[in-house]
């Protein structure tokens, strides 16, 4: 897979060979934000919206916010976003190429389609006049990590158990272009037309040389291939392209120490937690022990208990027996038995029976 991002260079000669990466804000901008060449944007779009299925069909637009190169003067990362509106259905899209990765980027994407719904209106406008909008996302870095094999993604509000949709005003579309080489990589990609548009747009290309055979039929590609000729012989252009490469590469190098740090911090949570659950199993070991010999010791005491119980009624019941035979004894010598004959009647010994004296 060749790399997503161009090797290091200096601005050099404007006749040394330059290659483009369209998902650079400047290339990106000035292919298909300029309102006097929105072939290559018409194509692209109506490639993204029919993708799967018949969708809107873009055929004149309007760009609502087109390039200007006074912009990234002092601001090397430019207007994020593209917005279009349809001259004929008044359909909206904004369509957008992200570089960086963003943690919360599904939330500022909605933020971006509901700020494109709402500015359709002006005070006094009905809801009626209100039009789809379109969401339209090329991506560098995966985003969406619960679609592991599904590089075009779209989102439109549906009902959750019938997915019927509420009102087909609203869709997001997510194309990433790391998932969708991954899947040229496995041959898992037809050779559609949205497929040669993220095919195209995910490489770099140099302008001084011909274009592949496997965009011969997609005229908007070649159309941008022979704009990127006359945007490397413009000073003006090569130079912002340049500024805005170093602030995407100083944005990679945050965003990779920002994932760094995150995966040292998730790495120290997981060992803190592991060493927890380890002092809490030790602990709930040595708890569970000390229950078990408290039991035991209750346990042996409760037996010792009953054992010197049992020794007391013994002792109670023998004495009680004693005197049982001791007035026996004495009954049957008042009676005028003899010792000898009282020991053989009561089979005690006679030295038993002549211990017997009365009170």
């Amino acid at each position: 897979m060749a790399s997503l991002y161009p090797p290091e260079r200096g601005t050099g000669n404007r006749k040394d060979p330059m290659k483009i990466c369209l998902y650079n804000d400047v290339a990106f901008k000035w292919t298909f934000g300029r309102q006097e060449r929105t072939g290559p944007l018409i194509s692209l779009l109506n490639a993204v919206m029919g993708h799967g299925s018949p969708g809107t069909v873009f055929r004149e637009i309007r760009v609502l916010n087109p390039f200007d190169i006074s912009k990234y003067a002092d601001d090397k990362m430019g207007i994020l976003d593209l917005r279009v509106k349809e001259a004929a259905s008044g359909v909206w899209a904004d369509v957008e190429m992200q570089v960086a990765y963003q943690e919360f980027y599904p939330e500022r994407s909605m933020y971006y389609l509901a700020g494109l719904y709402r500015d359709q209106l002006s005070a006094g406008e009905d809801y009626h006049e209100l039009r789809p909008c379109h969401g339209i996302h090329f991506l560098m870095s995966d985003l969406l990590e619960d679609e592991p094999d599904n590089w075009h993604n779209t989102y439109r509000m549906t009902n959750v158990r019938s997915h019927n949709s509420l009102s087909g005003h609203w869709s997001l579309h997510y194309l990433e272009l790391g998932k969708f080489r991954k899947a040229v990589e496995e041959g898992d990609v037809s050779q559609g037309e949205l497929e040669q548009w993220c095919g195209f747009l995910s490489e770099p290309h140099d302008p001084s040389e011909t274009l592949g055979e496997t965009f011969d039929d997609n005229e908007g590609i070649k159309e941008v291939h022979e704009m990127l000729g006359e945007f490397t012989q413009d000073e003006r252009l090569r130079e912002q392209y340049r500024l805005h490469e170093a602030w995407l590469r100083d944005q990679r190098y945050m965003e990779w120490q920002r994932r760094e740090y995150r995966e040292r911090l998730r790495t120290e949570v997981r060992l803190r937690q592991a060493e927890a659950k380890l002092r809490q199993t030790e602990a709930s070991r040595r708890k569970k022990a000390e229950a078990e010999r408290k039991k035991a010791d209750a346990e042996r005491k409760k037996a010792e208990a009953e054992r010197k119980k049992a020794d007391a009624e013994r002792k109670k019941t023998e004495a009680e027996s004693e005197k049982r035979e001791d007035r026996s004894v004495l009954a049957l010598r008042e009676a005028g038995y003899s010792d000898e004959r009282i020991s053989e009647m009561l089979g005690i010994s006679e030295d038993k029976v002549r211990s017997v004296r009365g009170e």
